[in-house]
């Protein structure tokens, strides 16, 4: 009888472990992919600054994402912009840390800087349109 009660306590927490996470939504694993949207920062096609903190650049299909650095010499003036993907690779995801390449007016380049920021999020077709004008892509 003694033999028989460890493994009964065992099978009896393996069953309810395994009740506990069928009971678990598969929709909160997959929506957690789900939410993380992605993109190819060589899509970038247009951006807008709002200061030398915070860029919305449009990429690929037309999506619009918002990225914020803290402090970017340059990239309120910036001409031009090139972003490049973290160390994971050719796709930059909400959450991940990208690099900005500001290439700004002068004659000497005075105003070229490199610098990180985040990708906070893919904005809907809402929030663009509620952008202000300067700041919609």
């Amino acid at each position: 009888m003694k033999s028989l009660a460890p493994a009964l306590i065992l099978s009896t927490g393996l069953a309810l472990s395994a009740c506990a996470a069928g009971d678990m939504p598969s929709a909160t694993v997959d929506g957690a992919r789900a939410d993380r949207a992605c993109f190819i920062p060589d899509t970038v096609r247009n951006f807008r600054s709002n200061g030398d903190a915070q860029v919305f650049v449009r990429v690929g299909r037309g999506e619009v994402y918002e990225l914020n650095s803290g402090f970017c010499r340059g990239l309120s003036s910036a001409r031009s912009l090139a972003l490049g993907a973290g160390p994971g690779g050719g796709r930059s995801c909400v959450g991940d840390s990208v690099e900005i390449a500001v290439a700004g007016p002068g004659l000497q380049g005075e105003n070229n800087s490199r610098c990180r920021a985040r990708v906070e999020r893919r904005l809907t077709a809402e929030e663009i349109a509620a952008l202000e004008p300067r700041l919609r892509p």
